[in-house]
């Protein structure tokens, strides 16, 4: 028996050699996240950890990731980027290690003409040298649009909300103007672009949200279930498509998302498909709100002022959203060759961090249209410090051009729309002037693809340069600032596990859910149903989920807040219900 021991253990000291010759090391049992950034906070891309004969190399994320066998029994690590200070970093058992090296003399600012960047696997392993950044503004390019008619108000007027006063920098916050394009508020409309006016671009892009799978959870009693996974598999078995439940326990699976003829499996059928679980009421009072901006030289028109918008919104969020435990951060960035790829403040409950954070930006570099969008959305994901278990993740994506079109930078970018997806981060571009009509296309299908919405920048401020109209029926304008707020709102609010309080009033909120088409339309298309016996049933994220003559079924319906919608008289009317 004592042989079979000595044996034993004789096996164990040869599989973790360090544990065995340094004692009272304990066994780690959790992976470590090491993020590597400068003293700018710009994440570093090429740092390295050599343990034995195995070099570990960060990425555009800054991040290195080392399972608990292969740092088992070392005290430390020693950290190296080129062009900066090694560093010596004693281990804990903590999950996550944040590191900031110091450049070498001579060496500060990444963005000078002697700088190479290797830019990896992820980009085909090209080289990029930059010898001067161009800090021109991109040209403004003729676009077409469709017909893009004001929503009105009753009184005829154009809903613009009030002025917010001025910020720290002398910038007014609640200046810039916008309006929202929600793609599932008006699904029918989705498909015609792609058949028509956006038909060329699914080839650019390389992605085509078209074949559309919702699955909504709730509880055996009816409460919605946030943060539930749920995956569409091929004919295979292999997944094709994974997401998160969201606020209203809703989840959007597409098939074929990267129109590269994967078919789906047929588990779910195209539109809502239900799951009922049989599990408790549980509501977490988690949200988590991330601002990714593009700080290039193109930026320059709109960036003070955006800066205020988002400033102002952080301040409100909590309040706005009845108490909510928010945290808050940012990632700004430009483009390879630039003096920073990206850089991050993470994700915090300190509101004041991001705050300061993000006054301290400004614009330059670029050169070129395209920028680092899916390198920056993999420093979002990856490096932000998500929390698993908030209610909402929400990802304000604000820029004015798209990524490069290279076969490795679509790949990167496809990899990154399905993690967020998978972790349940909502993307909701903010789209600022300089835009042309083949990114519009991109950055729609992005939100569609990750459970989000759109927002355009529009003239209405006369800030900036010109903004492109989106291609869609019609665009009500109001305040960037309160759609932001305004989007937090509607991505957090979830039923307490308490019985709801009947009310049938609307708030400001409310009075911005989209109408599902316009009096023009149901006047040219006598196919689309409408009249007083018609109804639209769409929830608190605007979504239309069916249109039903006579009474609307609620029964399929987790508890919650809805709303009604009926044409007639030639207006719309909004109704709020109570499922519970």
């Amino acid at each position: 028996m004592k042989k079979i021991v000595s044996l034993l253990v004789a096996v164990l000291c040869l599989t973790t050699a360090n544990a065995c010759m340094k004692k009272n090391v304990p066994v780690r049992e959790n992976p470590l996240t090491v993020i590597v950034m400068d003293s700018t906070q710009a994440l570093l891309n090429g740092a390295q950890v050599k343990i034995g004969k195995t070099t570990y190399t960060s990425s555009f994320d800054g991040r290195i990731v080392l399972k608990p066998e292969q740092i088992q029994g070392l005290s430390s690590l020693t950290i190296s980027c080129e062009g900066f200070e090694s560093k010596k970093l004693a281990l804990s058992d903590a999950p996550l290690e944040i590191v900031i090296l110091t450049a070498k003399p001579g060496r500060e600012g990444r963005g000078n003409k002697e700088v190479y960047y290797t830019l990896g696997a992820a980009r085909g392993g090209v080289r990029y040298e930059k010898a001067a950044v161009t800090l021109a503004a991109a040209p403004m390019m003729e676009v077409e649009t469709m017909g893009i008619v004001a929503d009105e108000e009753a009184d005829g007027e154009m809903h613009i909300l009030p002025y917010y006063g001025e910020s720290a920098n002398n910038i007014s916050a609640g200046k810039l103007t916008a309006g929202e394009v929600n793609d599932f508020a008006k699904w029918y409309f989705w498909p015609k672009m792609l058949d028509s006016t956006h038909a060329q671009f699914i080839k650019t892009w390389g992605i085509e949200p078209r074949q559309r799978y919702t699955v909504q959870v709730k509880t055996k009693d009816g409460y919605p279930v946030a943060n539930y996974p749920v995956q569409l598999k091929d004919e295979k078995g292999n997944t094709l498509f994974q997401a998160m439940t969201d606020n209203t326990g809703k989840a959007e699976l597409w098939g074929n998302l990267m129109a590269n003829g994967r078919k789906a499996n047929g588990e779910w059928k195209e539109g809502l498909n239900t799951i009922v679980l049989d599990e408790p009421c549980e509501v977490s009072d988690a949200v988590d709100v991330l601002f990714v901006f593009d700080a290039t030289g193109s930026m320059g028109d709109e960036l003070r002022y955006l800066q205020a918008e988002m400033k102002d919104v952080i301040s409100r969020a909590s309040a706005a959203t009845g108490g909510l435990n928010i945290r808050t951060g940012a990632v700004v960035y430009r483009d390879h060759g630039d003096e920073y790829l990206t850089r991050i403040s993470r994700l915090t409950d300190n509101i004041a961090t991001t705050q300061e954070f993000i006054e301290h930006q400004h614009a330059n570099g670029g050169g070129d249209y395209p920028e680092a969008v899916p390198e920056a959305l993999m420093a979002a994901l990856n490096s932000a410090g998500w929390n698993d278990n908030a209610r909402a993740r929400i990802t304000f994506l604000i820029l004015d051009a798209p990524c490069h079109e290279d076969s490795a930078t679509l790949a990167l970018m496809h990899e990154q729309i399905l993690n967020a997806a998978a972790m349940g981060v909502r993307i909701v571009p903010v789209v600022c002037s300089g835009i042309e009509k083949s990114a519009e296309y991109l950055l729609r299908a992005m939100a569609l693809a990750t459970n989000g919405t759109s927002f355009f920048l529009t003239d209405d401020s006369g800030i900036g340069n010109p903004h492109l109209k989106p291609t869609t029926d019609s665009l009500k304008v109001e305040h960037l600032n309160d759609m932001l707020v305004r989007t937090i709102v509607e991505f957090s609010k979830m039923p307490e596990c308490q019985p709801l309080e009947e009310t049938d009033e609307l708030t400001d909120n409310e009075y911005f859910l989209p109408n599902p088409f316009t009096p023009q339309e149901l006047e040219a298309d006598p196919t689309i149903p409408n009249g007083e016996g018609v109804h639209y049933l769409i929830d608190v994220s605007g979504k239309l989920l069916g249109i039903f003559e006579g009474t609307v079924p609620t029964d399929h319906l987790p508890i919650g807040v809805y709303f009604i919608k009926t044409y007639y008289d030639g207006m719309w009317h909004t109704k709020k219900i109570l499922v519970r």
